[in-house]
């Protein structure tokens, strides 16, 4: 089996970059070959998001193609790459799927949600805002132009575990909870996160609280299920590993009656096709997924994979970069 690295930059667009903390997405392909059978990954360590940096990635792989180290002793984004290299050398993705549930995803402020913003989001089913870079009055401002203007539409509130629950419950008064569909991870105490769905009458999603393997943590997401009170978690796939440890997760899961929803951190469209047909694997990821990042690059790997009403298609896996392989 022979393996090979690509290393590319896509700029990302400049109203996105502060959002996405980079200017460009540094990036390694990897294809490996047995025979006449081909397959690729994609590795692409955020800044800010993942501790491990592209060049010891690099490094890593390399050593793992020369038989100096094992696939689990390196970087979970690593892992990930030469995990879906490996998977499609061996079929997977090669055959169309069901399309995907894609979450809108609107990243600014109050004062940036104009009727241009608006307009973008029209039709959506389910839309992510930000909680608690702004003041309260703001947030809640943004969170009522929204429901006012997106009538049929569900939002998720991702608050980046900013807030305190008091600071949390203060811009969620007099909210219609129908409206909203989880609190993803939003309270700085996450051991706080029952009470807050008590209080609110909604819903909890899990992130930061799902990356954390303490004993802590596995003891408060046993808590919160037998609470009835979380409705997914949130799994950012390079942050977890392989494919098989991602099917592994979203199990442990639904063992806690839980949704899986598959998130990726601003890769290139070939990673979120890669998710389309991870999702169609996963018996309890039937929620819109966070993987609707495309439109924020100004290059792509491979068509854009934008959504449309609320879908991106499960289309067989594209070659990144098809003519740097030839």
């Amino acid at each position: 089996m022979n393996l090979e690295m690509l290393r590319v930059s896509l700029p990302v667009l400049t109203q996105a970059r502060q959002l996405v903390g980079v200017d460009a997405r540094e990036i390694i392909f990897v294809t490996v070959r047995d025979q006449k059978r081909i397959g690729f990954g994609e590795c692409a360590p955020l800044p800010g998001l993942h501790s491990e940096s592209l060049e010891f990635c690099m490094e890593s792989i390399e050593n793992w193609s020369n038989g100096l180290c094992e696939m689990k002793s390196l970087a979970p984004s690593a892992v990930f790459a030469l995990s879906c290299a490996m998977e499609t050398l061996n079929g997977f993705g090669a055959r169309p799927v069901a399309p995907a549930k894609v979450a809108h995803f609107f990243p600014g402020t109050f004062a940036q949600c104009d009727q241009a913003a608006i307009d973008s989001l029209c039709g959506a089913k389910v839309v992510k805002i930000k909680f608690g870079r702004d003041n309260e009055s703001n947030d809640r401002a943004l969170l009522s132009r929204l429901c006012n203007s997106l009538p049929t539409a569900k939002f998720r509130i991702d608050g980046n575990r900013l807030l305190s629950r008091d600071e949390c419950v203060a811009r969620l008064q007099g909210v219609d909870a129908s409206r909203v569909e989880y609190l993803e991870d939003p309270l700085r105490d996450p051991s706080q996160l029952g009470l807050l769905a008590k209080s609110t009458g909604i819903a909890i999603a899990l992130d930061e609280t799902i990356i954390d393997q303490s004993t802590q943590a596995r003891a408060l997401r046993e808590s919160l299920a037998h609470d009835g009170c979380v409705a997914a978690w949130i799994l950012r796939m390079s942050l977890i590993g392989s494919l098989d440890a991602i099917r592994a997760v979203a199990a442990d899961a639904a063992r806690l009656s839980a949704d899986a929803v598959l998130s990726t951190a601003y890769e290139s469209s070939y990673s979120l096709r890669m998710a389309v047909h991870l999702a169609a694997s996963i018996p309890n990821a039937t929620r819109a997924h966070g993987i609707g990042t495309a439109s924020l690059l100004a290059q792509d790997s491979c068509k854009p994979a934008i959504a449309r009403d609320s879908f991106i298609d499960g289309a067989p896996l594209p070659i990144p970069f098809a003519e740097a392989w030839l």
